[in-house]
């Protein structure tokens, strides 16, 4: 058996109770952020429930692994839901001397959204019905994900069924690390999430309800129309130029002229300033936007100057993906 990270296998037991076990074996990377990596994993052998042949594996250190046990335990709150990327279990391995934390999750072979360009409207309707299923689920249990944009939304291959109508694939939910409690108001704010996809309300005051998934949400439909970023950052433009745009002025992101009657209206219900007037997931799924979508989908699945604080000092809006803070990320504009 080898010790090193990749060729690693490992004896899991995901819940004493149920007495699931399975031996994985670790693959290549295929993702890296600040919580550690992600690796995919061969299942090569289990007892119990089935599992897929293929998983991900999130892995981070143990002694830096608190965000990654916070994410299991919301996933596990979230279990219920279709519409969110399912997690089988933890576990800790030690490998090459190194003590690792693991949580196996579901395997997205489509990739994320972030990836795709420009999509066709029913797919983009299709998406977005998803992404609202899954909001709906976490606001009803009292959490804000904090972190709405194409790239936590990942492409899992859907039931035959579904491709049979010529879907292939369902969007899931993911990556809640940056999550919140909607109670939890501390006084000690910090920015949670990726700044050109952030409601203004984040950018200026870090506050986080359902209202600031919902801009997010809008965001990341525009980026599915047009695949490129919400937000037209010039080149050499300052941190507090972009954060100026976003957080204080009266601007909001372009909507395309080539997109649906349909598409506009929905558009202008996530994307308004006061996150008061924007439209609530469950009031989106409703939306004439979504009414092609059946039933069955949801059964799978003022101008003045602000301070901005100090972690947002040195953006660079035109790194690839960055981190400004420990929760702080932009991602590059594609012109």
């Amino acid at each position: 058996m080898s010790t090193s990270p990749t060729g690693y296998k490992n004896k899991i037991q995901l819940k004493k109770e149920s007495k699931k076990n399975m031996i994985w074996n670790r693959g290549k990377t295929i993702g890296r952020g600040g919580f550690g990596l992600v690796s995919i994993a061969n299942v090569q052998h289990q007892t119990g429930d089935k599992f897929p042949p293929i998983i991900a594996v999130k892995t981070a250190k143990v002694s830096a692994s608190n965000s990654l046990v916070e994410e299991k335990k919301l996933l596990d709150l979230f279990k219920e839901c279709p519409c969110i990327l399912h997690c089988f279990g933890d576990d800790v391995t030690t490998e090459e001397n190194e003590e690792l934390y693991n949580i196996e999750l579901e395997y997205a072979s489509g990739g994320c959204l972030a990836d795709r360009k420009g999509l066709p409207d029913n797919i983009v309707r299709q998406h977005t019905k998803s992404i609202l299923i899954a909001l709906s689920h976490v606001h009803k249990l009292g959490y804000v994900h904090c972190d709405v944009k194409p790239h936590n939304v990942l492409l899992v291959a859907d039931s035959l069924h579904s491709r049979n109508k010529g879907i292939g694939e369902i969007a899931k939910l993911a990556d809640f690390g940056s999550a919140k409690n909607i109670k939890d108001d501390q006084d000690n704010k910090e920015f949670r999430g990726t700044v050109l996809y952030a409601a203004p309300e984040s950018i200026i005051h870090q506050e986080y309800q359902p209202e600031s998934d919902i801009w997010a949400l809008g965001c990341t439909v525009l980026h599915m129309i047009t695949g490129k970023s919400p937000w037209k950052v010039e080149k050499g433009a300052k941190a507090e130029d972009v954060l100026y745009k976003i957080g204080c002025s009266h601007e909001l992101p372009d909507i395309p002229s080539k997109a649906s009657k349909e598409a506009k209206d929905f558009l202008k219900k996530c994307l308004i300033k006061n996150p008061k007037e924007r439209w609530t997931a469950d009031m989106l799924l409703s939306h004439p936007f979504l009414a092609s979508i059946g039933d069955s989908h949801q059964q799978h699945c003022g101008r003045q100057k602000h301070r901005f604080p100090k972690l947002f000092r040195g953006f660079s809006p035109m790194h690839q993906c960055f981190h400004v803070h420990n929760r702080v990320q932009a991602c590059q504009v594609q012109v």
